[in-house]
């Protein structure tokens, strides 16, 4: 009964879509534009190479030699096995949706389980630090001296709220008699890891899933842009609370607009941070399209997601309170 309540709300919400969009034509065509130039300029010539260099990583097991470098400091740190510091290295340097990509790429693999993917999946998969430093606190908010700080709370917040979901889980698993350990840090000596032998067929089927991961990701951005788009050019005068909610379909336009409404910067820093750790629901999409078959739960990763948007908002007032800007 659940189920097809939820498929007839689904339906019912894309043929909403679909009449809004002859509705709103001009606002279509400019969300579409504007999606289409953020996928185009930004997202593709970014992501793409990254996505096909890890595949090839990860196929090839360079990912595994790099965890065990990385590992007696960021694995001892978040206490995950060798393998999951790789996703830490790529998530936090390259930011949404390749910390979920990397991710369920290794849980496909066998290489980290089920539960540290989970944790991994939460924690990884933020806006980049080229995103937060230099267009939210240089471009968007024109306070470059806040980016570090700016960083420091969205990451942060990422941090602590798959730690305290992690430490929640851990509890509620042992409630159950599930489990004991956070995570079995050892490689499992049932599986073989061996590695494939670099070939041009590895290189070609890496570059295809690349292709085929950034397309996905432009088709949510353009969509969510013609939605955030479609909800700006309704005529209602609460220009904050159109902001935010755009800012919920697609942080990069939500955020866009607050920096251009006149108000105290210490509210604009709050927004900005809790819409970014959130990263809103086209981010939430786009990390969907990459779990393939990781079986990686797209709703406890929602939860987690919402926990750090509102560790954000604590942190970013604690910030504006004690900065005094």
């Amino acid at each position: 009964m659940k189920l097809k309540l939820k498929n007839k709300l689904l339906k019912g919400l894309i043929l909403l879509f679909f009449i809004l969009m002859f509705i709103f034509p001009y606002a279509s065509y400019k969300g579409a534009r504007s999606g289409l130039m953020l996928w185009f300029i930004n997202i593709l010539p970014t992501l793409l190479p990254f996505i096909i260099i890890s595949n090839l990583i990860i196929r090839i097991n360079l990912a595994e030699k790099i965890s065990n470098v990385l590992y007696p400091f960021i694995g001892k740190l978040f206490r995950v096995s060798p393998n999951g510091c790789y996703p830490i290295l790529v998530g936090f340097l390259t930011g949404l949706p390749m910390g979920a990509k990397v991710t369920a790429d290794l849980v496909e693999k066998d290489k980290i389980d089920q539960k540290e993917g989970g944790f991994l999946l939460s924690m990884c998969n933020n806006a980049s630090p080229v995103f937060i430093m230099s267009y939210i606190a240089i471009n968007q908010l024109k306070m470059p001296k806040i980016r570090f700080y700016l960083f420091l709370i969205i990451f942060g917040s990422s941090i602590i709220g798959s730690v305290i979901y992690r430490a929640y889980k851990n509890r509620h698993d042992k409630r159950l008699h599930i489990c004991s350990d956070t995570y079995n840090l050892a490689p499992s000596p049932s599986r073989d890891y061996r590695s494939e032998k670099f070939s041009f067929d590895i290189m070609d089927k890496s570059i295809m899933n690349g292709f085929e991961v950034v397309t996905k990701i432009g088709g949510y951005i353009i969509l969510f842009s013609i939605l955030a788009q479609i909800i700006n050019e309704i005529g209602l005068n609460y220009a904050l609370f159109k902001a935010i909610v755009m800012g919920i379909l697609e942080i990069t336009t939500g955020i866009d607009q607050i920096c251009k409404i006149r108000m105290d910067n210490n509210i604009k820093i709050v927004l900005v941070s809790v819409l970014t750790s959130f990263g809103g629901l086209s981010g939430l999409a786009q990390t969907k399209s990459v779990l393939g078959e990781s079986r990686l739960s797209i709703k406890t990763y929602l939860l987690v997601k919402l926990l750090c948007a509102f560790i954000a908002m604590l942190l970013s007032v604690l910030y504006v309170l004690c900065s005094g800007i």
